[in-house]
């Protein structure tokens, strides 16, 4: 697709549904249950990657904007929090019921303005997100206390709380999917919600915040957006926000903790990766090159944490894996995120394809190194920040391009000889996320499983995380785990313990 060619008639009625609701939300956030303006007034423009063109004006919300979310979510705490735990949990599934009936046009706004393809990432990650709401709302059953045996004539007993008000602050590549893994467990638990989307991709949370508001008791849910420094720092730091949950940067990560540090508040974070994918010479091929591609997550342009872009081929199949891999990557249709044949959309902003496009001009200039396959715009997008599908040899472990998180469409290539030597190279990093190993032999499977320093380990498969399977990261990937029970009762509940002497 060039910027001079006619869009099909589907995707034209795609993209202006997409773009007409991109206009209603544009200078709104929802507070109180209301989508309105908020008292600033300010607006910052949201691009659509695909195109360049500007979409919406979306709400620059500063710190009284912030403050005025916390309120309303602080307001609606009491009622919400004394509610019985199975009309929160009823109340969560009705509103991911009504969540799927806009799954469509969710999509489509998704779409628009993450650069994601509709076909093979915006449809999943409503999807994702609307199996997270259900999962969660089904667990309201399990935030039970406990009975302790203890001296005669007392009952001891820990009963779980809710924290408050949880501040949610969430990335673009993502952003349905990680509002609903964290708002699903911080709403059952009995808190309330204030979350700041990403400024480059704030409509979608708007508008899921508007449809769960249907449902939900005002004030519940609350979302905003704006820039991190103006909005992000004054909902971690504000004295009513009790519980931070945050999904990014390792260098964002580390402010966050700052910025909380006074109230001593519980964080959870959610950080980079720059994840191994290894492939053993007794591997099945015919898995591993498709588990390959999945996991370097080249259909969301790489813009995930958890994406395999370290990958390590024994020498006797690495000629293989490499013509193999290339041959299936460069059939990889890129184009217009609402064009149902792409599979492979935008990246999401200039300031991101600069960084991607730095990286592979590092690699260039890198003595010995060698680009295989992509490292350039696609031939015919004039328009849009588009980039094909990138794998790089000979860049030394030690180079930034190695130990940096580039969180685009780019991998690197690496020979080993034996299990140990990858294994060691797998854990030469600062992140410890995810991680996969192909091979037929179950005991360096489970040797690998013991021993890769990571959050989410999977042999023979490269899949994301679901709900139900506990997911973060070691060393600089983060802190916590999301997505499961443990992750709602651990990170969003806090225990009372009591003690009532009877025997007066």
């Amino acid at each position: 697709m060039s910027s001079l060619e006619p869009l099909s008639a589907p995707v034209s009625a795609a993209r202006a549904a997409a773009l007409a609701e991109a206009h209603r939300l544009a200078g709104q956030v929802l507070v109180g249950g209301q989508l309105q303006p908020p008292p600033s007034g300010r607006t910052f423009a949201v691009e659509n990657p695909a195109d360049e063109t500007i979409i919406a004006h979306a709400a620059r919300c500063e710190a009284r904007d912030v403050g005025w979310a916390v309120e309303a979510a602080h307001r609606a705490y009491p009622a919400w929090s004394r509610r019985p735990a199975r009309e929160r949990g009823e109340l969560l599934h009705r509103a991911a019921d009504r969540l799927e009936q806009e799954a469509e046009p969710l999509a489509r706004l998704l779409a628009l303005e993450t650069g994601n393809a509709l076909a093979t990432q915006s449809r999943p990650e409503v999807a994702g997100a609307i199996e997270l709401l259900r999962f969660f709302a089904g667990l309201w059953s399990e935030l039970k206390g406990r009975t302790i045996p203890w001296d005669p004539n007392t009952l001891a007993y820990v009963r779980r709380e809710p924290l408050g008000v949880v501040g949610a602050i969430i990335p673009w590549n993502a952003p349905l999917t990680l509002l609903c893994v964290k708002l699903g467990p911080a709403l059952v638990a009995g808190n309330t919600l204030v979350v700041k989307g990403a400024e480059q991709a704030p409509l979608t949370v708007i508008r899921t915040a508007e449809i769960l508001n249907e449902v939900l008791p005002a004030g519940v849910v609350n979302a905003i957006s704006g820039f991190g420094e103006e909005a992000g720092k004054p909902l971690a730091e504000h004295p009513l926000v009790r519980k931070v949950s945050f999904t990014g940067s390792v260098p964002v990560g580390r402010q966050i903790l700052r910025y909380v540090a006074e109230k001593l508040c519980p964080v959870t974070l959610e950080l980079g990766g720059k994840s191994p994918n290894i492939v053993m010479d007794d591997a099945d091929l015919d898995k591993a090159v498709p588990g390959l591609i999945a996991g370097m997550r080249f259909t969301r342009q790489g813009q995930s944490c958890s994406a395999g872009t370290r990958i390590y081929l024994h020498d006797r199949i690495y000629d293989q894996v490499v013509a193999r891999t290339v041959e299936a990557l460069e059939q990889l249709k890129i184009g217009d995120p609402l064009d149902e044949a792409t599979q492979m959309g935008a990246i999401i902003s200039r300031e991101q394809f600069e960084r991607v496009k730095a990286y592979v001009d590092m690699a260039r200039a890198t003595p010995g190194a060698r680009i295989v396959c992509g490292g350039s715009p696609p031939p015919g997008l004039d328009r849009g920040y588009f980039y094909t599908p990138t794998l790089i040899e000979g860049i030394p472990h030690a180079s930034p391009v190695c130990t940096d998180e580039i969180f685009g469409p780019v991998a690197l290539l690496y020979r080993f000889r034996d299990f140990d030597e990858a294994l060691a190279l797998a854990n030469d990093t600062q992140y410890g996320l995810a991680g996969a190993l192909w091979t037929r032999d179950l005991a360096k499977a489970l040797a690998f499983a013991e021993k890769l320093q990571a959050g989410f380990v999977q042999v023979n498969q490269y899949a994301g995380p679901r709900a139900g399977l506990p997911y973060g990261g070691y060393k600089m990937s983060g802190l916590g785990r999301e997505y499961s029970l443990e992750s709602m009762l651990e990170h969003f509940t806090a225990t009372k313990t009591v003690i009532v002497n009877y025997a007066t």
